[in-house]
């Protein structure tokens, strides 16, 4: 999982520019231990690991999270990290119970903003200059999906993929 966040798949699309050392690694893996807040899950397909998905800020009162997740192999198998995106979105809507799903994207990540208008998020705003990567501020895409709306996509998904769980 380490390798693959500091990837230049991945790490270029993420809040944190520098790379993320072990003992990084290992005290954020402490805190997920013992936070009721964060949730991370390894995405296996025939006992191979190929994606991690993370739902962070969850809050049982207002019923949201925000989520973040990436494909970590890079030669995944056509349509992985949609099959991610339905699991992941089944798990927090129908187990948990959660009413709305947020996420950011940063402004040069075009696949993963289309990514989320295909699994069904709304745009609601855009954070201008908000972070600094890549020598200049950039701007972010704030991003939310409903149950309510999940329910109606995931079938069209499951429609275009074929029957998923």
């Amino acid at each position: 999982m380490l390798e693959w966040r500091n990837s230049d798949r991945v790490k270029p699309y993420m809040y944190t520019i520098h790379t993320i050392s072990w003992e990084e690694h290992l005290a954020w893996y402490g805190q997920l231990q013992t936070s009721s807040t964060k949730e991370t899950f390894i995405f296996y397909e025939k006992d191979q690991p190929l994606g991690v998905v993370n739902f962070n800020q969850i809050d049982f009162i207002a019923s949201r999270c925000y989520w973040g997740f990436y494909i970590g192999v890079q030669t995944a198998p056509k349509g992985s990290g949609t099959i991610l995106g339905i699991l992941a979105l089944d798990y927090m809507f129908k187990e948990v119970g959660i009413h709305k799903v947020c996420a950011e994207v940063i402004e040069t990540n075009i696949r993963s903003y289309h990514y989320h208008r295909k699994l069904g998020f709304e745009t609601e705003g855009r954070l201008l200059e908000h972070i600094w990567k890549d020598d200049r501020y950039m701007d972010v895409f704030t991003m939310g999906l409903f149950s309510e709306k999940w329910s109606h996509v995931r079938e069209d998904l499951i429609k275009q993929r074929g029957k998923i769980g």
